[in-house]
């Protein structure tokens, strides 16, 4: 008895050191890292600093020495530093050193070019845990409307030339490096996502992708994100095709900023109800977890957040969430984003919706990309690390 208890102890003290280095990788995105470039640029990704984006913040993803992901931004004004050490990134609170850190490298195989002669990278990009998503258009077509949300950069970003070599990815394309990600021992979770287009081009899109992708391969595991159909009916098109998720972001879960904050979503897919409707109905044809939508970390109370997260499970959705961060050239440019401590309790409390009920890992990775903390952090409420150190969690093979 003496033994298991100690056994457990031990398992606790290593769970609070994850989960607290889960917070601190906050308070670095909210506070900024100091550091000088010359010194830390060569351990950054080579491939993510040709972005603009990237650029204005100085700094690409990294792993906190028990291995959290994170994320940060340069600043002077900040507690936390980066120094070299024995060759590699050290981090600093204070004067207290808290250990080394690895930054994120894209795997060689975004630099292969494809027979069109585009570089995989301007096609698709590749994760971590052996994911392969790609957005088939640069812009959203929202924008020529007027109706753009008002948190997202997606146009923004389309006017950088690093970031829209490829404006539209044909099927082929999307097909043929899908196919190189086969072959590698990637691409064992295809998402496909893009801007604002009108619901007929969006099926036929992603009918045509789902087809080529077949050509050579009978099955694949992946999730469409679309916007809320008008006609629910379509929604078993996308699962005839062969796709094993779908996700509808709301982005907002109170209805009144819904409409203020996503104005395109709420005139052109049928306002705040329907895409309710959609990821309820689409629960009926996917089956519980395998439906996801996004919230937008931020741009509600944590409440109302929180109330959408709930009802939405309790419908069996897995109610992701983003952390929002007001990107330059949109209209909450200059906002701030709630302090690391309420994006903490956003991520713990969700978590433990999402293990109320009943959801598991590979759900928790197969939504929208709203990044990985609420896996991690669910994976470490379930126990699913060996010491301290919470191991990269990698998509199932395919057969």
């Amino acid at each position: 008895m003496l033994e298991a208890t100690t056994i457990d102890t031990t398992k606790e003290a290593a769970q609070k050191v994850l989960l607290d280095e889960v917070l601190l990788g906050l308070k670095l995105a909210e506070h900024g890292i100091r550091f000088n470039p010359e010194e830390i640029n060569p351990f950054q990704d080579p491939v993510e600093l040709t972005y603009i984006a990237t650029k204005r913040k100085g700094l690409t993803g990294f792993r906190l020495p028990h291995n959290i992901t994170a994320r940060g931004h340069f600043s002077k004004w900040t507690p936390y530093s980066l120094v070299v050490e024995d060759g590699s990134p050290v981090l600093y609170d204070e004067d207290r050193r808290v250990g080394p850190i690895k930054f994120l490298v894209s795997h060689p195989l975004s630099e292969q070019r494809l027979s069109t002669g585009e570089k995989f990278r301007d096609i698709a990009n590749l994760n971590a845990q052996g994911g392969f998503s790609l957005a088939y258009s640069t812009e959203c077509s929202l924008k020529d409307k007027g109706e753009d949300c008002f948190f997202c950069a997606v146009n923004e970003r389309s006017k950088d030339p690093a970031c829209s070599k490829v404006q539209i990815k044909s099927a082929k394309q999307v097909a043929e490096a899908y196919d190189l990600s086969r072959q590698a021992g990637l691409g064992t979770h295809f998402r496909i996502t893009g801007g604002y287009i009108p619901e007929r081009r969006e099926l036929e899109y992603y009918l045509d992708v789902a087809e080529a992708i077949n050509e050579k391969y009978s099955d694949f595991y992946g999730v469409a994100i679309i916007g809320a159909p008008d006609d629910l009916n379509i929604l078993e098109k996308y699962k005839e095709a062969g796709f094993k998720n779908i996700s509808h972001n709301i982005e907002v879960w109170d209805r009144h900023l819904f409409a203020a904050l996503c104005p395109g979503k709420e005139k052109r897919n049928g306002g705040w109800q329907h895409w309710v409707d959609a990821l309820e109905r689409s629960v009926d044809v996917f089956g519980w977890g395998n439906v996801h939508s996004n919230l937008v970390g931020g741009l509600e109370t944590l409440d109302s957040t929180l109330e959408g997260i709930e009802y939405l499970a309790s419908k069996g959705v897995v109610a992701h969430f983003s952390v929002f961060r007001p990107e330059v050239g949109t209209p909450l440019e200059g906002y701030r984003s709630p302090e690391a401590s309420w994006h903490y309790k956003l991520v713990d409390k969700a978590t433990t919706i999402f293990r109320r009920y009943g959801f598991n890992t590979l759900q928790m990775y197969s939504g929208p990309a709203s990044g990985p903390h609420a896996g991690e952090v669910f994976r470490i409420k379930e126990g699913l690390f060996e010491g301290d150190i919470l191991d990269e969690w990698t998509y199932p093979a395919l057969g």
